[in-house]
């Protein structure tokens, strides 16, 4: 699966570009959350992950506006992936723990759906990444009423047009293996079957805890587990070029290298992800059409 993604852009934006998309070989396109957001600033990319409901449409596109980009994809043989935050919610401006005035209520002033309000400070410690925050508010997805509102939104998008969903920060929320059921509890109760599911693990270095995710989705990540199959590998992505602290390490890289390092990749990896960073127009590169051609013409 060839994924092609751009944050930020917006559903008319990206509904125009469809037929190019298709053209130069990706499978799917990642689209941004669609969900209502605490501010709706497209100068600034990170605050697309700071939703405040499970609700569809904000800034990036209406429901109707999902509906027809999901038809023209289908029409074309292209298929439509939601960025999916389940993991947390917008932060109140002074306590980052804190969900912000705007979350919806009803999550908001129910303390029982929220994770404890401390943050994440040993990631190598797999009870302190699954019950703590990673500075927002995280929500606890172990309860069944936070479940239920989250599986009904993701078959919300299913009916939309929806057919597969990349889980945002995935690492954070518990396996079976540590007592928990809700990926297997959430996969089951999804609408549709053949959806390609694919879960946020980076960073994570146990090829068991990578395995195990793997039995409910594929595993987006820098570590590979014991089957090369169910990864989804990247050369950059939106944090690597646009985060200002250590982790925008590849900010600086050439388009040149972004895509040989890219066309490389995708000769090794059947599942890749491909950023197309902001005004740059890299992924319309006539090398990564012939490279996708070739990796079909092999199959």
């Amino acid at each position: 699966m060839r994924i092609i993604y751009s944050l930020p852009a917006s559903l008319q934006e990206t509904k125009e570009n469809l037929e190019k998309i298709k053209e130069q070989g990706f499978d799917a396109i990642q689209i941004n959350p669609i969900q209502p957001l605490k501010e709706e600033d497209k100068s600034v990319w990170w605050k697309v992950f700071q939703p405040i409901s499970f609700q569809i449409g904000n800034i990036y596109g209406t429901k109707e506006e999902l509906i027809e980009l999901c038809r023209i994809g289908e029409s074309i043989g292209l298929r439509v992936y939601e960025d999916a935050i389940i993991n947390h919610l917008g932060a109140d401006n002074n306590n980052p723990f804190l969900p912000h005035e705007k979350v919806d209520p009803t999550l908001r002033n129910n303390p029982a759906y929220w994770k404890e309000k401390v943050p994440v400070t040993n990631w190598k410690n797999r009870q302190d990444v699954i019950h703590h925050c990673i500075n927002l508010p995280g929500l606890n997805v172990y309860n069944k009423d936070v479940e239920n509102m989250i599986v009904n939104f993701l078959n919300e998008l299913i009916d939309c047009g929806v057919t597969g969903f990349r889980f945002d920060a995935a690492k954070s929320i518990g396996l079976p293996s540590e007592g928990y059921d809700f990926w297997p509890s959430l996969i089951y109760r999804l609408k549709k079957y053949g959806l390609y599911l694919y879960g946020e693990v980076i960073f994570e270095e146990n090829p068991e805890i990578i395995d195990e995710y793997a039995k409910y989705m594929h595993v987006l990540g820098n570590y590979d587990g014991s089957n090369r199959q169910e990864m989804v590998k990247y050369i950059e992505t939106h944090d690597t070029y646009l985060s200002e602290d250590s982790l925008g390490y590849s900010k600086n890289w050439s388009t040149d290298k972004i895509i040989d390092d890219y066309c490389n990749l995708v000769k090794y990896y059947e599942n890749t992800l491909f950023y197309v960073r902001p005004n740059d127009n890299t992924w319309l590169d006539g090398r990564i059409k012939k490279t996708h051609e070739l990796i079909r013409v092999r199959k």
